[in-house]
């Protein structure tokens, strides 16, 4: 049986943090704020691409038309809080890698590294 659709857990304006057991890029985000919510699906096998070592780069898409059908969970788009003097970003964030937050609590995160 297929994933059933169920509603997504955040909502677009919502403050989330993107904990640092997870990656989310390849900088220091610890958060942002959501701009939209997407629906996955699983990439069609012909549509996957791989690293040179041989390993898939992904298997989710948002684009339904690039995948076989199978609904997998949210995806969402979030534009990153940063510090003062550093610009924000888009992401986007699976679903399980978020938790609800603060924006004050998403800039107190990076005083740990300061």
């Amino acid at each position: 049986m297929k994933n059933q659709i169920k509603e997504p857990k955040f909502k677009e304006g919502q403050v989330v943090a993107f904990p640092s057991s997870y990656t989310v890029g390849n900088k220091a985000r610890n958060g942002g704020t959501i701009t939209t919510v997407e629906k996955m699906y699983e990439l069609k096998e012909e549509n996957k691409t791989y690293y040179s070592n041989g390993i898939c780069r992904g298997v989710l898409t948002t684009q339904h038309s690039l995948s076989n059908g199978e609904f997998k969970g949210y995806s969402y788009k979030c534009k990153t809080i940063q510090p003062d003097g550093f610009s924000a970003e888009i992401v986007m964030v699976e679903e399980f890698k978020l938790k609800v937050s603060t924006e004050e609590k998403v800039i107190n995160s990076y005083k740990i590294y300061a």
